[in-house]
């Protein structure tokens, strides 16, 4: 298992359009931060967090996530790798989930980079400017744990964004239906009661992200927001892997 694991790291590693994804995610950062920086005074950092700005910045580099792990899956070398693995591990069940389990990891350097870059570039601007508008403390803890919530948001990314690839089998496709439904998820969310916008992947990913709200109005086991969000974005990904693995195990790989 670790050998192909190992291979489809390697595999994913030389792709040309994964480093383009991976500069994506910091010159997307660091836009973010280069723009805070000429205005800091305009909101301080606790603002930023508490209303969600920095949620903002960081569920792009979750996006791009999602598309590295539709692409370590689809097109000419991705078949070409499945083909030449199956012949040396014919047992479809492991190669699926090390690609699955590659996916996840190998997003983890880019996302980190991009979340470092966020939250020392936003700090420092808001900082220098003494705007920070809270005791530092607690705003790089906050930072901190927010960047922990992304690596984690963007690994389960990656991995659904693979289990949608092989279902689908197209890039084009897999990308599109994700940016389809966010689009149709936000027209949704305008109009929609709090109880269902609980239950939207898009919302819940934001508040996962954000932490600073709660998702259901009521108090129950599943009010908290971490909880309720966390378990519900694990879940879409764990059946998206599971319906993956049974089209994987019947699809003939050309």
């Amino acid at each position: 298992m670790m050998g192909l694991l190992w291979a489809e790291l390697r595999r994913f590693a030389v792709r040309p359009a994964i480093r383009w994804i991976a500069v994506g995610m910091l010159a997307h950062v660091a836009l973010a931060v280069a723009v805070t920086a000429f205005e800091p005074e305009a909101f301080t950092l606790a603002a930023m967090l508490e209303q969600g700005q920095i949620s903002f910045y960081a569920m792009t580099s979750v996006f791009l996530a999602y598309v590295a792990g539709v692409l370590l899956v689809t097109g000419t070398a991705a078949q070409g790798g499945t083909r030449t693995l199956l012949t040396v591990e014919p047992r479809r069940g492991r190669v699926y989930w090390s690609k699955l389990a590659a996916a996840g990891l190998a997003v983890v350097p880019g996302i980190a980079a991009a979340c470092a870059l966020l939250g020392f570039g936003m700090y420092g601007a808001h900082a220098r400017a003494g705007v920070l508008g809270g005791p530092p403390s607690d705003l790089v803890e906050a930072l901190a744990w927010c960047g922990v919530r992304v690596v984690a948001l963007a690994m389960s990314a990656a991995v659904g964004g693979a289990a949608v690839g092989l279902l689908v089998g197209r890039w084009w496709i897999a990308v599109g239906l994700a940016t389809i439904w966010f689009l149709a998820e936000e027209q949704v969310a305008l109009s929609a009661s709090s109880g269902v916008r609980g239950w939207l992947p898009f919302t819940n990913a934001d508040t996962w992200v954000r932490g600073t709200q709660a998702v259901l109005p009521d108090h129950g086991f599943l009010a908290d927001a971490y909880l309720h969000s966390g378990l519900l974005l694990l879940g879409i990904t764990v059946v998206l892997a599971l319906l993956g693995r049974v089209v994987f195990e019947r699809r003939d790989v050309r």
